[in-house]
């Protein structure tokens, strides 16, 4: 079964470059050929994608941000004149980042990497999520399942996992906007939590693994019991 293939770049010469190297590759199938992201959402909408080769300058939106704004992405290969990229680009997990002007021995090394993904079955596909910060010159991927909570202390944000804290510079608010799926729940205006931590809720508080008491802020009880607790409940003791 072939790997369906959209390429999306504004610049023609390198639509058809990257359109050749896909036609002379027997395990893509080319599905469309787009000069900016619009079109190639529209062109998501129609057809099935398994690969994306998306260009990252782009006018409209940037190939990057493009990515971040679809909920299921497909793999995505990057290919850029920009090095300075690369870092940037591993916030949303392509297989990979390729610099023009391509070599065609690269490009299949990409392909092969595209072929290993597909080929593993989904339940053993699947990736724990995970987040990066900066750490002086360094970048420290975080696992979802190793944080316990987040608390906002002014422009920073102080992230407490099992083994060490982290104190970024970023708002509380934009941290929740970025963190993907159900696994953390905003429980007061300056914290929030993995819901796999809580331990009891009681009250005031949010009981966690650790031992640690978070606050309950008002505006976040019925919150907390629609996302948390309603669904789940199985009995009530007096």
């Amino acid at each position: 079964m072939k790997i369906n293939t959209l390429i999306i770049d504004d610049d023609i010469n390198w639509q058809k470059i990257l359109g050749k190297f896909v036609q002379m590759n027997p395990l893509l199938e080319l599905v469309g050929v787009c000069g900016s992201v619009m079109e190639g959402y529209a062109k998501m909408a129609e057809k099935e994608v398994d690969l994306l080769i998306c260009d990252i300058e782009m006018p409209e939106m940037s190939g990057l941000d493009f990515i971040k704004s679809i909920r299921y992405a497909p793999c995505v290969i990057f290919v850029t004149a920009h090095r300075d990229y690369a870092l940037d680009c591993y916030d949303v997990s392509p297989i990979d980042f390729l610099l023009k002007p391509l070599d065609m021995d690269r490009f299949l090394q990409s392909i092969e990497k595209v072929r290993q993904r597909l080929a593993v079955l989904p339940e053993t596909a699947m990736v724990s999520p995970y987040f990066f910060v900066r750490e002086n010159l360094n970048y420290e991927q975080i696992a979802y399942n190793d944080v316990l909570y987040m608390k906002a202390q002014d422009n920073f944000l102080q992230i407490v996992t099992k083994q060490k804290n982290y104190l970024p510079i970023i708002s509380i608010t934009k941290m929740e906007e970025q963190l993907k799926g159900e696994a953390f729940l905003r429980v007061h205006r300056s914290y929030l939590v993995n819901r796999s931590a809580i331990q009891r809720i009681t009250k005031n508080d949010i009981v966690l693994s650790s031992g640690e008491f978070i606050p309950i802020g008002d505006q976040y009880r019925m919150q907390i019991n629609r996302k948390h607790i309603e669904g789940y409940l199985i009995s009530r003791s007096s």
